[in-house]
């Protein structure tokens, strides 16, 4: 179900991304080239992608002329004849010229009425001089012969062309700062950190150094720049970001409220994060970021913020939203009242209350993972989680008793599980605890609250010892 609403999303977020067609007059001319196509390219995030192929005459030249839907970005012309080697550039003036030499594409690059690009080439001319040196004095620094007076002198050197190339740098980035390039040299800077744990009321916040983090780090990134939002920067950046902040619900979703606040400053911003980062986490197989997903669905898709979506679209991510809830984590589970293996009733709630921890699991017998795990599931909890006081709530996803007793039997799942199955389907278990696959494991504390779900059963110790020895307050281990 998630692959195809990461489908729908996708194909309805880059149905309304189409650029608006402009007259461009665009002169490309590469000495060392004569005859051949060359690959123009387009960036969006980490990823490049092909918008055409131009055509070099025998002079070396190409001409990207007439109407074309090109979004102002980052591009690069690559060349199969040279190994696919090629350089970069920024449309966002439409009529320039780049003149360049296949022996060094960067360093022989002159550009004429395009001060973007003119910026740009100027900063990566200097940075590979600037490359260059530092690596020289660098591997002077490797002599073991050098005494400590040359190794000082050199060090001195090199720190000071650092020193020098960070200040040049810092001044054309101020002097340019409306300019795609130092946009995202700019957007790249990394935040500093809190130096004090003092709050903006002066009192002490341990805390405070990540609040800072997180309320800073976007403090250099322009959302309401279209061309710097599909830069190679901004969207890994983003992912990166959300990978390593404190990785609960709650964390993730104040994160992603932050970047979207200011990504709504445009309105095309606000379309192209809000779809990446959905997709992000509607792919995410990372127990609990489920409610990330539900969180994103109920806050910006089903709240009437999306308008580039279809209603088809959006009644299947509630339908799917709706089949999530349920079953968060840190939500109680619901009851359920399935029958056991002599047809008497069995009471989901009642049949784990003299337990501190339960593991509710769906299974069937002939499910291949079923198979291997189910007998695990039975040796770790003999062996792993006696002295959690844990109970074992199975049950099978099929109707056929004689299927069900004979997996019970011969993986003994007899010897202290609680087993039943629902041949009516009245309990609605699929539908409460969204069985889309099995096995699947939910795990719960004493008052039933969901603390983990689609787990492997190799880790259910795991999550239980930690649990218990941050989360339980007061709770007796069984002996």
């Amino acid at each position: 179900m998630k692959n195809i609403l990461i489908t729908l999303i996708l194909a309805s977020f880059f149905s309304n991304l189409l650029a608006l067609d402009r007259n461009f007059d665009i002169k490309i001319h590469v000495k060392g080239i004569s005859n051949q196509d060359a690959l123009l390219a387009y960036n969006y995030g980490d990823k490049k992608y092909i918008a055409d192929t131009i055509q070099f005459n025998q002079n070396g030249v190409a001409k990207i002329s007439g109407n074309h839907s090109y979004d102002d970005g980052t591009y690069l012309i690559a060349f199969p004849s040279l190994g696919l080697r090629s350089f970069d550039f920024i449309i966002r003036e439409t009529a320039f010229q780049l003149n360049t030499d296949t022996s060094d594409l960067i360093k022989d690059m002159v550009v004429k009425n395009s001060m973007e690009n003119q910026v740009m080439y100027q900063d990566l001319k200097k940075t590979l001089t600037f490359d260059s040196q530092s690596d020289s004095l660098k591997n002077l620094l490797k002599n073991d012969k050098l005494d400590d007076k040359q190794r000082s002198s050199i060090q001195k050197e090199l720190d000071q062309l650092s020193e020098d190339f960070i200040s040049q740098r810092g001044q054309a980035l101020k002097a340019n700062s409306k300019m795609l390039y130092y946009k995202i040299l700019n957007a790249s800077r990394p935040v500093p950190m809190a130096t004090s744990e003092l709050d903006q009321d002066g009192k002490k916040n341990v805390n405070y150094g990540y609040e800072y983090y997180i309320n800073h780090y976007w403090d250099n990134t322009d959302f309401s720049d279209v061309a710097l939002i599909k830069s190679p920067v901004v969207i890994p950046r983003i992912f990166n970001f959300l990978d390593h902040i404190y990785q609960t619900p709650d964390s993730i979703n104040r994160a992603i409220d932050i970047i979207l606040n200011k990504a709504a400053i445009n309105f095309e911003s606000f379309k192209i994060l809000t779809s990446e980062i959905i997709n992000k986490y509607a792919k995410s197989t990372v127990m609990g970021q489920e409610a990330v997903y539900v969180h994103l669905l109920d806050k910006y898709y089903l709240n009437g913020k999306t308008p580039w979506v279809d209603q088809e679209t959006l009644d299947k991510m509630k339908k799917r939203a709706d089949a999530m809830r349920p079953t968060l984590i840190g939500k109680v589970a619901p009851d359920i009242t399935v029958y056991s293996l002599t047809n008497i009733p069995l009471d989901f709630y009642k049949s784990i209350a003299p337990y501190n921890y339960s593991i509710l699991v769906f299974w069937n017998s002939e499910c291949s993972h079923c198979q291997k795990e189910m007998p695990e599931l039975v040796r770790i909890w003999k062996d792993s989680l006696s002295s959690y006081n844990v109970g074992v709530f199975s049950v099978s996803t099929e109707i056929e008793l004689a299927h069900v007793k004979k997996f019970v039997e011969d993986n003994k799942l007899n010897e202290g599980f609680i087993n039943g199955y629902d041949p009516t389907g009245g309990s609605n278990f699929r539908s409460l605890y969204d069985v889309n696959s099995t096995p699947l494991v939910v795990i719960l504390d004493k008052d039933k609250k969901i603390i983990a779900k689609k787990v492997s059963v190799k880790d259910i110790p795991y999550v239980i010892s930690t649990y218990q020895k941050y989360m339980v307050k007061g709770v007796e281990k069984s002996e």
